[in-house]
């Protein structure tokens, strides 16, 4: 990914904090956090109850690490460790606002999906539990969607889940999608918002079948009842107590 293309990106959403589209205030469509929902419901049982570690890949001003927290305290997991990067700085700094009281302002900071070191973060060697993110593959162009799952599921510890959320190019929606978006960008025609123009979805069910039984990944598709909305389920097969001790040995020996 070119340093142009991610310079561009920043200062497209830096802009959208700035304009007021995106604030402290910002919150997802009901049916998205209705989906986002009823996904983590049927994962939750998977997950490691105690000292459950999540990373929001993409996090923008937090809202969904806000939601993640609430829905997980629903199935009687208490106080993850809630994490995130994102491009912009400048949704980096609302979301440590917004979250102040349920993360420290360390464990929020800019990052790049493609990059290892973004998700590197203080006494998580082992890897995260839960993974989330929701609209970013689609951010990247499409010879790079692939990579960027592939390095979000390797920083998931052995019995973790990624949640990946994102729309399929080869549906019927993602093509109807791709066709407002074209006339909307060379057209003139304002049929989405501009910025929606910068997003390319993704072949999510292509990518699917690449990951699945790829070093140790199971990896599966979740469809929203209107059948727009996609979310790849991948869990890194493994035993978790086996990891949990594992990164307290490493975090012991420097």
């Amino acid at each position: 990914m070119s340093s142009r293309l991610l310079e561009r990106q920043k200062r497209s959403f830096d802009g959208l904090v700035d304009s007021g589209v995106y604030d402290a205030d910002f919150d997802h469509a009901p049916a998205a956090k209705s989906f986002v929902g009823d996904v983590l419901r049927k994962v939750s049982p998977g997950l490691r109850q105690a000292s459950l570690s999540v990373l929001d890949c993409g996090c923008g001003t937090g809202a969904w690490l806000a939601y993640l927290h609430e829905q997980l305290s629903h199935v009687g997991i208490k106080d993850p460790r809630l994490c995130g990067f994102d491009l912009s700085q400048r949704m980096v700094d609302v979301a440590q606002d917004k979250l102040s009281r349920l993360t420290e302002p360390a464990d929020l900071r800019s990052g790049n999906v493609l990059e290892p070191r973004s998700y590197a973060f203080d006494g998580l060697e082992g890897g995260f539990d839960l993974i989330f993110t929701y609209d970013v593959v689609q951010q990247l162009p499409r010879g790079r969607q692939l990579d960027a799952c592939r390095r979000i599921v390797a920083a998931l510890a052995p019995g973790g889940l990624a949640l990946i959320f994102d729309n399929d190019a080869e549906t019927r929606f993602g093509r109807r999608m791709g066709l407002r978006k074209f006339l909307t960008r060379y057209c003139g025609l304002r049929l989405v918002p501009r910025y929606y123009c910068n997003a390319a979805y993704p072949a999510l069910e292509r990518i699917r079948q690449r990951l699945d039984g790829e070093a140790g990944m199971k990896a599966r598709i979740m469809v929203r009842a209107d059948g727009v909305k996609r979310a790849m389920v991948v869990e890194r097969q493994g035993d978790v107590a086996q990891s949990s001790a594992a990164g307290t040995a490493e975090r012991r020996d420097p």
